[in-house]
């Protein structure tokens, strides 16, 4: 029985067989995967949020300039009267906006609506980073109040975190002390 170079060069897909699709990840048979769902008190699968179960203090900050890079520098043409470049999806060309016209295309964070100011619910977030590795999360949120100009800056981060590269570092570290404690030359 011959194959043809073609069929030889195909990929196995055995393993399919012997997993299914739970939210975005694999999840094998053995149930060793987790989901992108949680199950709430009620027993409701709901999907997994980055503000639920938080192990570590939350923390917040107000000040009159956004904090995050983002906008900073439009932020301060806006409050000095001068002309801020016009979003590329609606037009081109410079203008001189008001806050509001400046932040229309935002959204609301409806997990976190008030100003940490004012307490005013009329914000809207101009700028948030998550980032999940291994489980463990850190994000980052702003939001602009329409009422006082105040921005509200709320992060977080996992006790256990560490990006992909400060993992691989150590666990390269601890390679390098165990061959070390072996008298093994690197």
């Amino acid at each position: 029985f011959f194959f043809s170079e073609r069929e030889a060069a195909k990929p196995d897909k055995s393993h399919r067989a012997h997993t299914q699709r739970v939210g975005r990840r694999l999840h094998d048979d053995d149930g060793t995967m987790t989901s992108d769902t949680m199950t709430t008190a009620e027993g409701t699968e709901q999907p997994v949020k980055y503000c639920t179960n938080l192990r570590a203090p939350l923390e917040s900050d107000v000040n009159a300039e956004p904090r995050a890079f983002v906008h900073s520098r439009e932020w301060k043409k806006i409050m000095n009267g001068d002309p801020v470049e016009i979003n590329p999806s609606v037009g081109h060309g410079m203008k001189i906006m008001t806050v509001d016209e400046w932040s229309v295309r935002w959204k609301r964070n409806e997990d976190f609506p008030s100003c940490l100011a004012c307490g005013s619910m009329n914000t809207k977030e101009h700028h948030f980073i998550q980032t999940w590795c291994r489980g463990n999360r850190k994000w980052e949120s702003e939001t602009l109040c329409l009422d006082c100009h105040n921005f509200s800056w709320r992060s977080y981060c996992d006790p256990e975190f560490t990006t992909p590269a400060e993992h691989e570092k150590e666990r390269w570290n601890k390679m390098l002390e165990g061959n070390k404690a072996l008298g093994v030359e690197n």
